[in-house]
């Protein structure tokens, strides 16, 4: 009779597992799901580390951004905890890993709401890497419901813990991309194109090459706003010229894709807007992202076929989503492509549009201490 692994080795081996998910190194956290699988199979009974490999599954299918396989396990996972004993990192674990799904699915306040049943437990988390990861979560969470000080409170935090860890480099270039997010939406332009730009020259010099995507991109995002729109166009192209897989991270090249559609519609240059279009239109149908599927069909209506009534449609959906940020900035765009085809009462509306969802920013962190 074959002997069985302990569960303590097996238990061991996912920590290992998720420590390598946590630090986004995808081909190490493959190679040890494969293995950790087999070491299933020959361990002894043991609820609790069937439950803990489950959880990290769900988390490393988010990190592959097999989003639908993440909610399905943690739905099972919900019907087996009902009848299950278990103890604090389980339950952190369970509430955590909603809230990273939730956020995925941008429904941040959700997500927010997960979180914070994740904190009641987190002082019984010994690990400090575990508290900064909850910290850049919360950090990423807050910001996109433009908590600004909320979401940099947060980041500092994390970056605070994470600098004192030399493996984790490419947490603490991304918590300098969301501390220049903050700070730009807080109009110190000049201070977060700068760190932006140290981002891309650290994630160059450290082999973290989606990060440097990451870099280029937001920087795009920086000139786009500020309407310098070749740099933006040249920030976007970079970003999507630099070698990398894009299996993994369909998410991330379709918003990059979608913004380069988005500045060569402004920039009048309709062809090559349209094959970015078209491009991003498909991933978005791949992935089955909702939110991007609206935007898309709002650029659509705005620059190749204006049409009114199914562009307000459209905003309305985003509306329902209470993605203000979303409608403001797209309402603004309809404003000014309208503004400037000299068709000034549609131009004014849209205006309107951008001001009054602008203003319903701020009730966001109201819906958050609602949940």
């Amino acid at each position: 009779m074959t002997e069985k692994l302990a569960s303590s080795e097996v238990a061991n081996r996912l920590n290992e597992w998720y420590d390598s998910i946590k630090r986004h190194d995808i081909e190490k956290a493959t190679k040890c799901k494969e293995e950790i699988k087999k070491s299933i199979d020959e361990m002894e009974e043991d609820q609790n580390v069937l439950l803990y490999y489950n959880l990290i599954d769900s988390r490393y299918k988010q990190v592959i951004q097999r989003f639908d396989e993440s909610r399905n396990i943690l739905n099972d996972i919900k019907e087996q905890g009902e009848n299950t004993e278990t103890d604090e990192l389980l339950r952190f674990y369970y509430y955590f890993f909603n809230g990273l799904y939730e956020f995925y699915r941008r429904n941040y306040i959700q997500a927010i709401h997960y979180y914070r049943q994740a904190e009641t437990y987190l002082e019984d988390i010994p690990d400090e890497i575990e508290h900064a990861e909850f910290h850049f979560q919360l950090a990423n969470a807050y910001y996109g419901i433009d908590q600004n000080f909320f979401s940099l409170s947060h980041a500092e935090k994390a970056i605070g813990i994470y600098k004192k860890h030399d493996h984790y480099v490419n947490r603490q270039i991304s918590l300098k991309m969301a501390i220049a997010a903050n700070r730009f939406d807080l109009n110190r332009h000049d201070s977060a194109m700068s760190l932006y730009k140290e981002v891309i020259e650290i994630s160059s010099k450290h082999g973290q090459t989606f990060l440097e995507v990451l870099g280029h991109y937001n920087l795009g995002l920086c000139y786009e706003y500020l309407n310098e729109l070749e740099a933006a166009k040249g920030c976007f192209e970079t970003a999507l010229d630099i070698e990398y897989s894009q299996e993994n991270k369909k998410d991330t090249y379709l918003e990059i894709k979608y913004m380069l559609a988005r500045v060569l519609f402004k920039m009048d240059q309709l062809e090559e807007g349209k094959g970015w279009f078209n491009v991003a239109k498909t991933l978005a149908d791949e992935t089955g992202e909702e939110t991007y599927k609206t935007k898309l069909a709002i650029l659509h209506h705005i620059y190749l076929e204006p049409n009114e009534l199914l562009l307000d449609e459209e905003l309305e959906t985003l509306r329902k989503r209470k993605l203000w940020h979303d409608v403001s900035d797209l309402a603004a765009n309809a404003g000014r492509h309208f503004k400037k085809k000299e068709m000034y009462k549609l131009a004014t509306k849209y205006f309107v549009e951008a001001l009054q969802s602008k203003e319903k920013i701020p009730t966001l962190q109201e819906e958050v201490e609602k949940v």
